[in-house]
C-alpha cells in the first residue's frame, strides 16, 4: 500500500516537472501562480524554496516595502521566509536576580540552543498567538505615541479591551486612510485620542467603533539609533473615500484585499508612477494600470509571481496575505527548503528540527516572554548568531528615566552598542532632540551609566535633561570606556 502511495506521488511530481519543462517557452522567465504552488506542493518545498526555484528572493519583499512605503504606518511582513535559516535561542537564563541590574547578555544568558530552524518560533511557547508587526511610517506619524522609523510588535485583544481600552496603554488605531499608534480612550461611542506630540494639530475625537478600530495593542518597539531626522512629518491626509476597516487577513479575496489596501493608502501620480516603475526595474514586471484594475475586481486570470509580488508592494500588502486570502497557500509546514531537499540523499535527511525547547528556568522565561509579548522572529532574522552578541547587547533593568524621549526609555529595555571611533561631535548633537540625539553608554568596571554628552572644559559629561548634575564625567583618554547607542527594543 505504502509503495503504491508512494509511486503515486512520484508519477505526480513527474508529470509536473514534465508540464512546467513543457510550458516553459510559453510562461518565458515568470511562472503563473497556480505553476508555482503547483512545483511546491508536488516537491514539498517550502514557499521560499519554490520561489527560488524559479529566481526570486522572498527576503527583497522587506526591502523593497521599506524603500518604497517606509514613509506610511502600514502591517509590514514579517515571515521569515528562510524556514531553515539557522538561529541561536537562549537555552538557560540566569536566576530573576540578574535582571535587577544593568548587564550584558552575556550575563543574562548562561546556555544556548544554536543551529535551530527559525521555523521553530512558530510554536506558541515562543510566539503569542495573533502577534503581527507594524512599521510606523516616517512621514504619516506626527502625534504618534511610537517613534517615526521604529518596527512594533502588536498582540490582538479581546471585545472587552476595545470597548474599554487602557488609557496608559498604546494602540494600533485602524482608519479609513491609514493606521496610527496611541494611546486613547474610549466614552459614549466617541474615541478619543490621548497622544503627548504639542506639534499635533490635528482630529483628535471619532464615532467609535464607525470611525475607527482598535486592532491591536502594542507591546514594544525597535529601531536603530540615532533616529534620523524627519523635515515634515503630517497627520493621516484626508479621505473622501475612506476604505473599510477590515484587517488583512479578515479578507475573504484577493481582489477585496488589494482594493481596500489602495484604498487606505492613497498616492498621487507622482508616487504611482515612481513605485510602478521601481518595480518594473526590479521585478520585470510590465503591469499597466488597466492590469492593476482587473486584479483589484474579481477576475478568473492567475498573476504571474512577478505581478502578484508588485501588486503587494505597491497596495502595502502583506505578500502572505495576498497568497492565503487567494487561497493559493495555508502553510510551510511539513516542507522542505530548496537547501535541504538539495543537500539530503535521502527525504529523511531533509526534515528540519521543528521545535526546540523553551528556556529553563521556566519561570524566567515567562517574566522574559510577558515584557516583550514572545521571542521576535525579526531579532532572530536580523542577528541569526545572537550568542556571538553577547557584549555589545545589554538589558537596561531600570530603563532611563526622564529625558526628552516620547516614549521613555522603559525598565527592561535592550540596547545594542557599538564603539565609539572617533571624538563625538557633541555641538552638532545638542541641536538635535529626542530620538534624535544620539545616547551614549559609560561602562566602568561594573557600573553602565547612560546618558547624553556634552563638553565640559577638558572634559566630557553624560547628562541628562532631567539631571542637575552630570551623571558621570571622563578625560579624553577614556572614550575606550564609551559607547554608542545603534539600537534599542522597548517594552511598552
Amino acid at each position: 500500500m505504502a509503495k503504491n502511495a508512494r509511486k503515486l506521488l512520484d508519477d505526480r511530481r513527474e508529470a509536473v516537472i514534465r508540464d512546467l519543462l513543457s510550458n516553459l517557452a510559453r510562461t518565458g522567465e515568470h511562472p503563473t501562480l497556480k505553476t508555482l504552488l503547483e512545483v511546491s506542493e508536488t516537491c514539498q518545498l517550502t514557499l521560499d524554496g519554490a520561489h527560488r526555484l524559479f529566481g526570486y528572493d522572498l527576503r527583497s519583499i522587506r526591502e523593497f516595502d521599506l524603500q518604497l512605503n517606509g514613509g506610511r504606518t502600514h502591517i509590514f511582513e514579517a515571515y521569515p521566509f528562510e524556514r531553515d535559516l539557522p538561529i541561536d535561542l537562549p537555552a538557560r537564563f540566569a536566576s530573576h536576580g540578574a535582571f535587577d541590574s544593568d548587564a550584558p547578555l552575556r550575563d543574562l544568558v548562561r546556555e544556548w540552543h544554536t543551529a535551530v530552524p527559525i521555523r521553530a518560533l512558530e510554536s506558541e511557547a515562543w510566539e503569542h498567538p495573533g502577534t503581527f508587526y507594524v512599521h510606523v511610517g516616517t512621514e504619516d506619524s506626527v502625534g504618534s505615541s511610537i517613534p517615526p522609523g521604529s518596527t512594533a510588535l502588536v498582540v490582538p485583544v479581546g471585545e472587552a479591551e476595545k470597548m474599554s481600552p487602557n488609557p496608559r496603554r498604546t494602540y494600533l488605531l485602524q482608519f479609513g486612510n491609514g493606521y496610527r499608534c496611541s494611546q486613547c480612550l474610549v466614552s459614549r461611542g466617541r474615541l478619543l485620542l490621548l497622544g503627548s506630540d504639542r506639534i499635533y494639530r490635528g482630529r483628535e475625537n471619532f464615532a467609535y467603533p464607525g470611525s475607527v478600530r482598535i486592532a491591536g495593542r502594542i507591546r514594544m518597539f525597535a529601531m536603530s539609533l540615532p533616529m534620523r531626522e524627519n523635515s515634515y512629518l503630517y497627520s493621516l491626509p484626508d479621505s473622501r473615500q475612506p476604505a473599510a476597516l477590515i484587517l488583512p487577513w479578515e479578507h475573504v479575496s484577493r481582489d477585496q484585499l488589494l482594493a481596500t489596501k489602495r484604498k487606505r493608502f492613497r498616492r498621487t501620480k507622482e508616487e504611482q508612477t515612481f513605485v510602478s516603475e521601481f518595480l518594473r526595474q526590479e521585478l520585470h514586471a510590465n503591469l499597466s494600470a488597466r492590469s492593476e484594475r482587473r486584479y483589484r475586481s474579481a477576475t478568473p486570470s492567475d498573476p504571474h509571481v512577478n505581478t502578484l509580488i508588485h501588486l503587494s508592494v505597491a497596495s502595502m500588502a502583506r505578500y502572505t496575505d495576498a497568497l492565503r486570502v487567494g487561497g493559493s497557500w495555508h502553510s510551510d509546514e511539513g516542507r522542505f527548503s530548496l537547501d535541504s531537499l538539495l543537500r539530503a540523499s535521502r527525504l529523511e535527511d531533509a526534515v528540519a528540527r521543528q521545535c526546540v525547547n523553551t528556556p529553563e528556568p521556566a519561570d524566567v522565561w515567562e517574566a522574559r516572554r510577558n515584557e516583550f509579548g514572545g521571542w521576535p522572529p525579526l531579532l532572530s532574522l536580523k542577528f541569526p548568531h545572537l550568542r556571538l552578541w553577547d557584549n555589545r547587547v545589554v538589558r537596561l533593568a531600570h530603563g532611563i528615566p526622564g529625558g526628552d524621549l516620547n516614549p521613555s526609555i522603559g525598565p527592561g529595555s535592550w540596547i545594542l552598542l557599538e564603539e565609539t571611533p572617533t571624538m563625538p561631535d557633541t555641538e552638532g548633537e545638542r541641536r538635535r532632540v529626542g530620538w534624535s540625539r544620539q545616547i551614549y553608554v559609560l561602562r566602568r568596571g561594573l557600573d553602565m551609566i547612560c546618558g547624553y554628552l556634552e563638553r565640559e572644559g577638558t572634559q566630557l559629561a553624560l547628562i541628562n535633561h532631567d539631571d542637575e548634575q552630570p551623571r558621570a564625567h571622563l578625560c579624553f583618554d577614556e572614550l575606550h570606556l564609551l559607547s554608542r547607542v545603534a539600537g534599542i527594543a522597548v517594552p511598552v
